[in-house]
């Protein structure tokens, strides 16, 4: 199945995803951004590394008229230089954390965020309405390494001309994340490189537990201080410590949010994270007297949040990244190199930072349903949820996140993916683990018997 969102378009490459449906929507883009730019429109196109990519973009450059062509690249970079070449738009040929299979795009406004909503439903409108049609491409420039430097210098932008005299392994695991390699190393970073080739997968391609638990061993192997292992676009990154542990993401936001309103002179200011974001965060934010905001799952819906309350920075939790303005996405490379500076100016391992920290449990699960069963599951979630006497909190229409807190530092979270078709995901969320075991438990037997 085709899923089709605002998070993007992604499917199993000639499959779901044939070069038909990669022609229309190429198409349906096109023209969308003539109607919005009112000129023909320049367009910066990147893909990630899986195997379908440059086959996905030569279809896509036959749709387009003046394109700057960047190559393989991290998602933030290509978000970036939509900004940096005065772009009507931009096109991310990825599916992220989905298996080198699937591929996908990620359709970007002139900000270089991904499409709003509405535009992404016009898009989306467009596409099933229309038949395509190939144009005569005008140009195409290669701007491959000029976007790694502005990429670089952007980064620069936000934490500064610091030296870290830091060991790191990264595992970019054949995606874009080996850009990182010599960014880091201009910061003076020593790196250790394993899985760095472009297109080769050594493992799956979702950062996690399982896939990086053979770090460990690296990283001792190497006495580093830590290491990093990317999803295929490298806008999420997971942390190893020099104990093997994976670090959270839910921790990971906690350490910047942290870090950020810890340097403010007027802390009264809001933070943006998704709904699905565990209490330490909250706790941190209170902590400094700020403010916390909560909105639907969805990058784009945390963008937003920020601009309207020029939030000095915000994330998701549950999806391992931070998004410090300009910035319109979360960032795999900028959240490592912020903790790395975070561990030098503190004089602390990435252990000893998070264990400082207020103690959260943060559990999730996928639960596979039938897509057309998603309004009643929902509806009787909220129901036994409310019977029990829990705080109901939603986000976004029916589609949207809906959270039942047990206690004020207890939840359990539901909402349909929507980058992966017929997938449920459940989260649970507690300073006791216990409790989140019990709570996470709860919700499957709930969402089983609906």
């Amino acid at each position: 199945m085709l899923v089709e969102s605002f998070s993007g378009i992604r499917g199993i490459y000639s499959k779901e995803l044939t070069d038909e449906v990669v022609a229309r929507y190429g198409t349906a883009y096109f023209e969308f951004l003539i109607r919005k730019a009112g000129k023909d429109p320049l367009i910066v196109v990147g893909t990630d590394t899986r195997p379908s990519a440059l086959t996905v973009k030569k279809i896509l450059l036959s749709c387009f008229s003046k394109v700057i062509d960047v190559g393989y690249m991290p998602t933030p970079a290509i978000e970036n230089a939509v900004r940096e070449y005065h772009a009507d738009g931009g096109v991310i040929i990825t599916a992220s954390h989905n298996e080198p299979e699937f591929n996908g795009f990620k359709f970007l406004d002139k900000d270089g965020a991904v499409l709003r909503v509405l535009d992404s439903k016009a898009l989306i409108n467009e596409y099933h309405e229309l038949c395509c049609s190939e144009k005569e491409v005008c140009w195409v420039e290669d701007k491959h390494d000029d976007c790694i430097l502005l990429y670089s210098n952007f980064i620069r932008s936000i934490v500064g001309e610091i030296k870290l005299d830091l060991d790191v392994v990264i595992d970019p695991n054949g995606g874009t994340g080996y850009v990182a390699e010599d960014i880091l190393k201009g910061f003076g970073v020593k790196v250790i490189s394993v899985n760095s080739e472009a297109g080769k997968f050594a493992h799956k391609v979702e950062p996690n537990q399982e896939s990086l638990a053979y770090l460990k061993a690296v990283i001792k192997e190497n006495d580093a201080d830590l290491a990093a292992g990317f999803d295929c676009d490298a806008d999420r990154v997971e942390l190893v410590d020099k104990e093997g542990n994976v670090i959270s993401g839910q921790y990971l936001l906690a350490l910047l949010v942290d870090d950020v309103l810890s340097s403010l002179d007027n802390k009264d200011v809001t933070v943006v994270t998704n709904d699905a974001t565990s209490g330490v965060v909250k706790e941190v934010v209170s902590k400094y007297g700020a403010k916390l905001k909560e909105v639907e799952v969805g990058e784009i819906n945390v963008v937003d949040e920020m601009l309207k309350l020029n939030s000095p920075i915000g994330g998701e939790g549950s999806s391992s990244g931070g998004i410090y303005p300009p910035s319109r996405c979360r960032d795999g490379i900028l959240t490592l190199i912020s903790v790395l500076n975070i561990m030098q100016e503190k004089g602390k391992s990435l252990n000893e930072l998070v264990s400082g920290l207020p103690k959260y449990h943060t559990l999730r699960e996928k639960v596979s349903i039938d897509p057309k069963d998603h309004d009643k599951i929902k509806k009787k979630i909220e129901a036994y949820y409310s019977k029990k006497g829990y705080r109901i909190q939603k986000t976004g229409d029916i589609t949207g996140g809906l959270k039942a807190y047990a206690d004020d530092k207890s939840w359990v979270w539901f909402r349909a993916s929507k980058t992966e078709a017929g997938q449920f995901r459940v989260i649970a969320d507690s300073y006791s683990l216990e409790k989140a075991r019990e709570l996470l438990e709860e919700g499957k037997v709930i969402f089983r018997n609906c």
